[in-house]
Order: C-alpha cells, then sequence, then structure tokens
C-alpha cells in the first residue's frame, strides 16, 4: 500500500511496497519486494530497496542498496553508496541456506537503531546491530556491534559519542 500523500517520482520504480505518509521517492529508486518505509522518509535518486523494513523519518542516500532482513528503526540516516551484508553464506552454491528467513522476518541480517547514522561508502556485516544513537564512520567496515551512543570507526575501534540527541534519548529511556 502507498500512502495518498507519499511522493513518488514518475521516473521511481515502486511495486510490491508499502509506503508510509509523506515519504519522498525520488528518481531512478527502486522499491520493491516487499520493502517497509515509515512516514516523513527520504529515499535518493538511484537508492535500490528489495525487502527491508524502515521506521519513519529514515533517510536513504543515493546508490544504497539493500536487500531483505534488515531492521531500521526511526531518524535513521544511512549515506551514500552504504552497503549492508545479508548473506551470511556468500557462495554461488546456497545448498542448505533457506533465504526465505529474511523475506518473511523470521531472521534479521543486520538491526539498525533508533537516530542512527551510517557514513557514506560504510559496510555493515550480516549479524551486527547498531545501538540507539550511534554512528558508523564513513568508509568503515563493520563486523561487530556498535553500543547506543558510540562511534565505530575506520579503525574498527569503538568510542563513545555525547551528542545531544543521545543524551536526551539516554534520559528518556
Amino acid at each position: 500500500m502507498i500512502s495518498e500523500t507519499a511522493f513518488i517520482h514518475p521516473l521511481a520504480h515502486v511495486a510490491d511496497s508499502l509506503v508510509g505518509a509523506r515519504t519522498k521517492i525520488w528518481q531512478f529508486a527502486s522499491v520493491t519486494g516487499g520493502t517497509v518505509l515509515g512516514e516523513d522518509c527520504s529515499v535518493s535518486p538511484s537508492a535500490m530497496l528489495h525487502g527491508p523494513r524502515f521506521g519513519d523519518r529514515c533517510v536513504i542516500s543515493g546508490g544504497v542498496m539493500m536487500g531483505p532482513g534488515f531492521v531500521l528503526g526511526d531518524d535513521v540516516f544511512v549515506g551514500p553508496n552504504v552497503t549492508l551484508c545479508n548473506d551470511v553464506w556468500p557462495r554461488a552454491d546456497k545448498t542448505g541456506w533457506d533465504a526465505e528467513m529474511l523475506r518473511d522476518g523470521r531472521c534479521v541480517a543486520v538491526r539498525v537503531g533508533d537516530g542512527a547514522s551510517i557514513g557514506a561508502g560504510a559496510v555493515i556485516l550480516p549479524g551486527v546491530s547498531i545501538g540507539e544513537g550511534a554512528m558508523v564512520a564513513a568508509l568503515a567496515a563493520c563486523d561487530r556491534d556498535v553500543p547506543a551512543g558510540h562511534l565505530f570507526r575506520r579503525d574498527g575501534s569503538i568510542v563513545e559519542i555525547n551528542t545531544a540527541w543521545t543524551k536526551r534519548r539516554m534520559r528518556a529511556a
């Protein structure tokens, strides 16, 4: 179902997906395969979404490609050319691997908490959770969980960040 207040550029492709109120999908974007976009999201040109689930007010930048198995909260920023990996068995022969688990929600490949940001060109490996208000640096290869309110740096270290948003959210919890 596509909200009547959503904007879909005439050169975008949207099929078999849920699109929330006031969400904008720009030219050359492809949103298919049961993708769920909450309210007030923005999908930039050339993004390809096939099955991920987003909360409200998310920004999905250009060149982002996501398949099934990704669950992103509210207020998430996904920078340009970010790669989220959902294939825990990256082989041509998929004998024994049930990809349907990603499509029907029995398995989550990557979870991203409310208010998190993923910098341009970052790669997030399968099984990783990124906590509320956390950040992944541009061009980082994130291979482990990032706790709420922390930054995963390009060198693989994780440091606490103290943004006003993080402090406000942590006090409210």
